[in-house]
């Protein structure tokens, strides 16, 4: 179905919108796991997401062909990096589909899972070049997610998009689809 529901955001504002905490538990609980061990995509310190263990800011440049994301390009948190966990990436949305790529890259070379948040677009060009044909399981949610503003306040209106978490796997599964319900009734603990 073709999304007819423009944006209102400003262009230089999209790129900054922020993970809601509802997303983020949802899916630390399909994972299993109560933290991601790196943030891909922070704007700084203060925007990284609080649940992953390290992060990798606009100063690094995780798009840059000579990073990687391992120990040596990341800030590490309070919390203690565990790279055994799966990455997290909800990318600048205008570079989804060169972070997609660089994941799946990454994945392959480091044999560690990256979860990524994705538009949920599979009837078009795009989501054909780019995910079919590639190891990843995409968790499709129930309904959508209301976004952060760049501020971390809540958006008066909801997304004008579905949204996908597709974890990108370092073994061979092909496209496997999971539909699941928002907000489970199992919560993880609050973390401040």
């Amino acid at each position: 179905m073709v999304n007819l529901i423009q944006s209102d955001t400003p262009k230089n504002d999209k790129d900054y919108w922020r993970t809601p905490r509802n997303l983020l538990e949802d899916a630390l609980t399909l994972l299993n796991v109560s933290f991601f061990s790196v943030d891909v995509c922070a704007k700084n310190s203060d925007t990284s997401i609080v649940l992953s263990t390290a992060y990798i800011d606009e100063d690094i440049d995780a798009l840059n062909p000579n990073v990687r994301w391992d120990e040596h390009y990341i800030h590490k948190g309070d919390r203690g990096y565990n790279k055994h966990l799966p990455m997290f990436c909800n990318p600048p949305f205008s570079k989804k589909w060169e972070f997609f790529q660089k994941a799946v890259a990454q994945s392959k070379l480091s044999g560690h899972s990256i979860l990524m948040v994705m538009p949920y677009t599979p009837a078009t060009r795009a989501w054909h070049e780019n995910v079919h044909e590639q190891n990843c399981i995409i968790y499709v949610p129930d309904g959508r997610y209301q976004y952060l503003l760049p501020n971390g306040q809540k958006h008066n209106g909801g997304c004008s998009f579905e949204t996908c978490l597709i974890l990108i796997v370092p073994f061979k599964c092909g496209n496997v689809i999971i539909n699941y319900r928002r907000e489970n009734s199992y919560k993880l603990a609050k973390i401040v």
